[in-house]
């Protein structure tokens, strides 16, 4: 099993590759292949396959002609191919692609769908560090050592960290100002004025649709984005890892589901469901619902960054960019890092090119012209710079009036490259969302990894089981007092205890590890 999973993660490495290189060759149509001398045969690129979740985007053929043209005339010697996987299929193909066997040589990693660790623990992942070292002189210049040590198992690096995003964002809430204004509100310093807030402009609203609280039904609160009521809690600072495991700063350990935090969560999402403040069919939500509910411009408050100017423009077309603001409750306390690195890309075991991989990531980094190309296309064509670190997309109306290309800043993305829209961007929330915040902490398990194995039954009956039954209750569905009592039951059946212990015990012994190696 082991060895079949190690081929299957090779092939999905493969395929994923062609996700992401850029550079500013657009104005000439490309580079020049490298010419050899009169006694010298130019050697063929090593072709890599990077496997990204997504859609690719209509012009991304030619785009990425023009990464591999930039990258023979840099002679890197590396040849990209990048295969798209739809995100809702990601999960199911991957594991197919693993199970047939499939070669590859680059995968995108998701911490919050499916960590690393798992992958490390199933022996699927190339350790990196030598090439890394080797090869990543830019990787280490743009990625902080706190965030490579996030990507890290057993003292070696296995996932090259997309630093796209400070990660102390977590637990920020999305605003209308113009919305609050309207009501003649004020800003909401609680969970319960927040509430207060929302049941007044779900009552005066205009619009079509109404401007339901945003998400889709999580019981995982990092995934919902719940963790904004969490600064409100006297026990915060206080992240939830791995789905279940509630971890404090002063290294207490708890069954998620069995905290106080989690009932309050759960009843805070109650008021707002009897409320009328929480679309009635959440449960059933796609991730497409949700992202068009706020394209169309039709929310007050989001969990989490949302929105862009035009999407405002639909409901109100004197709205500005500075219409929404990103929120903290108590902005006095800490603000926290639960995971040091949300995204990676990873050399599967199987890979036979670790070296050029890592060439590869190394030179998506090595300069701004590198990273805009693959990032944001062919200049003049699909974005246009605004000043030093800033764009504008360019709108195509033969393609839904979006840009023909763009590519992934969650894939490949880094806070010292990133150009941000000045016009039809949210400078708010560019501000938290792409600028280091000195004053944050990582959570005392930001590096630590949990491998699920030992448990996997248990683990997996227990994502089964919070799926049907706890998902309703902390989703607002189901009455907490009525329904948890035979929830727990189903989770404790399921192996919830097991998998708990099995988390204390590995923090435990990472814990001595890690004071050993100091």
């Amino acid at each position: 099993m082991k060895k079949m999973f190690s081929i299957a993660m090779a092939t999905t490495l493969a395929l994923g590759v062609l996700a992401g290189c850029s550079s500013n060759t657009s104005e000439t149509g490309g580079t020049a292949e490298p010419k050899a001398s009169s006694n010298q045969e130019v050697k063929a690129p090593v072709k890599l396959k990077y496997l990204v979740p997504g859609v690719e985007s209509r012009d991304n053929k030619e785009v990425m002609n023009l990464i591999n043209k930039k990258l023979a005339a840099d002679g890197v010697g590396v040849e990209i191919e990048k295969v798209f996987i739809p995100s809702d299929a990601w999960d199911q193909k991957i594991n197919l692609m693993l199970s047939t066997g499939e070669e590859f040589d680059l995968f995108h990693v998701m911490q919050d769908r499916t960590p690393y660790s798992t992958y490390w623990a199933k022996g699927a992942l190339a350790d990196i560090s030598q090439a890394v070292d080797k090869y990543g002189s830019h990787l280490k210049k743009v990625i902080p050592q706190d965030i490579w040590d996030g990507s890290k198992a057993d003292g070696k690096t296995v996932v090259i960290p997309a630093y796209w995003v400070e990660m102390a964002s977590e637990g920020e809430f999305d605003i209308r100002l113009d919305i609050l204004k309207q009501n003649n509100l004020q800003m909401p310093k609680t969970p319960d004025e927040m509430l207060q807030t929302l049941e007044v402009v779900m009552k005066n609203w205009k619009g079509k649709n109404k401007p339901y609280l945003t998400g889709n039904a999580q019981f995982d609160p990092i995934s919902f984005h719940t963790t904004v009521l969490h600064r409100a809690y006297d026990s915060f600072p206080f992240t939830v890892k791995d789905k279940f495991i509630y971890v404090n700063q002063n290294g207490d350990i708890k069954s998620w589901i069995e905290t106080p935090e989690f009932k309050k969560d759960a009843e805070f999402m109650r008021k707002a469901y009897t409320k009328g403040l929480l679309n009635p069919d959440m449960l059933v939500l796609k991730n497409e619902q949700v992202k068009a509910q706020i394209d169309n411009g039709e929310w007050f408050i989001s969990f989490g960054t949302a929105g862009n100017l035009s999407s405002l423009k639909k409901n109100n077309p004197d709205a500005v960019n500075t219409d929404i603001s990103a929120v903290y409750f108590n902005p006095e306390k800490p603000y926290l890092r639960p995971l040091s690195i949300k995204n990676a890309n990873a050399v599967p075991i199987t890979s036979k090119h670790v070296d050029d991989a890592v060439k590869f990531m190394d030179w998506v980094y090595a300069g701004q012209d590198n990273y805009d190309l693959i990032q944001y296309g062919i200049e003049g064509k699909h974005y246009k710079k605004d000043g030093d670190r800033g764009l504008q997309k360019i709108n195509d109306p033969s393609n839904d009036n979006k840009p023909g290309y763009s590519g992934s800043e969650s894939q490949l993305g880094n806070v010292n490259l990133i150009r941000t829209d000045n016009v039809n961007g949210i400078p708010s929330n560019n501000q938290v969302l792409y600028t280091r915040n000195e004053k944050a902490q990582n959570s005392i398990v930001s590096n630590f990894l949990f491998d699920p194995t030992p448990v996997k039954a248990e683990y997996a009956n227990s994502m089964t089981e919070a799926a049907s039954s706890i998902t309703p209750i902390y989703m607002g569905i189901l009455d907490y007092d009525k329904a948890f009592p035979a929830a727990l039951e189903k989770m404790k059946k399921a192996g919830l205890d097991k998998v708990v212990q099995e988390y204390v015990k590995q923090y435990k012994e990472w814990k001595a590890k890690s004071a050993n190696t100091k």
